[in-house]
């Protein structure tokens, strides 16, 4: 691309290690410029988009890639208008919330029609993944008690592992399934209540979809206002999760929130790891563990 460079902003969202920049273009362009110290990160982000655009995902476009000078990788790709679904929901009535779900729900769900994979876990679409199983995502089911002290932390994670060994049969049975691990609250882009396109799509992962809306589920259980509520509530109902299914849901926003937590103990936020842990047992109450 042999087009001067008119403004250049670095975007603070990134939770990928990849450094995102805003680039606005002599020829009246924006696009974005995504570097990575790994070589090769971007290698199958091309390949990916087009098989999403050709089922109807909205998405971005590709429109150069390399490698770095540092031995890192670069692409470009076009600009999709609006904010992070995070930072959008606030604004948004119920009605928009509840159709932004529907929609969203409406491109996993194409995402899951694709091809079943070969092996679980992360991987570029059609390519094999490395689980033997979906279980082997989380680890061995281990058999309590442990010998731990009963902290409120050791205690959550108590109960989340009886629900994991519960859940076993479950994880067993889970198929090969393409979804968007992803696309939360984040890598949703709306603009004007509705719809812009789905970013961050270098790998999928294959097995369970509910992880997706699993996760998203707990990070809306922290945000504020009706709409979080609603766009929850909206999602779940679109994909209908029955029995150990919607416990493996729970499971999912469980785990991703007692991760959280982890992350809070570690640098010292004891007010945002208490406020967690109420959530997390809600959820697993919720799971029946």
């Amino acid at each position: 691309m042999q087009v001067e460079a008119l403004a250049i902003e670095r975007q603070t969202l990134s939770q990928s290690g990849n450094t995102v920049f805003r680039v606005d273009l002599a020829d009246a362009r924006t696009v974005v410029l995504r570097m990575s110290p790994l070589r090769g990160a971007f290698a199958y982000t091309a390949h990916n988009l087009g098989a999403l655009c050709d089922i109807g995902v909205p998405v971005q476009t590709v429109l150069g890639s390399g490698a770095l000078s540092s031995g890192g990788s670069f692409v470009v790709m076009s600009w999709l208008p609006g904010r992070d679904l995070t930072f959008e929901l606030p604004l948004m009535q119920a009605a928009e919330a509840a159709a932004l779900a529907d929609t969203v729900a409406t491109c996993q769900q194409r995402v899951a029609a694709l091809p079943p994979g070969q092996g679980f876990g992360w991987a570029p679409i059609g390519r094999p993944a490395l689980g033997a199983s979906w279980s082997d995502m989380f680890g061995r089911p281990v058999e309590e008690p442990l010998d731990e002290p009963p902290t409120p932390l050791n205690r959550l994670r108590s109960r989340l592992r009886g629900l994991r060994r519960e859940l076993e049969p479950y994880f067993q049975s889970v198929q090969s399934v393409c979804f968007l691990d992803d696309v939360t609250t984040k890598n949703v882009i709306v603009d004007k209540g509705k719809l812009s396109g789905l970013i961050d799509l270098d790998f999928v992962c294959y097995g369970d979809p509910l992880l997706a809306v699993g996760n998203t589920l707990a990070q809306l259980a922290v945000q504020e206002g009706g709409a979080a509520r609603i766009y929850g509530e909206a999602l779940v109902e679109r994909w209908q999760p029955e029995g150990e299914a919607r416990r493996a849901m729970y499971f999912y926003s469980a785990l991703w929130l007692t991760t959280a937590i982890v992350a809070a103990d570690a640098i010292g936020d004891a007010a945002r790891a208490s406020a967690l842990g109420p959530i997390v047992h809600g959820l697993l109450d919720a799971s029946g563990a």
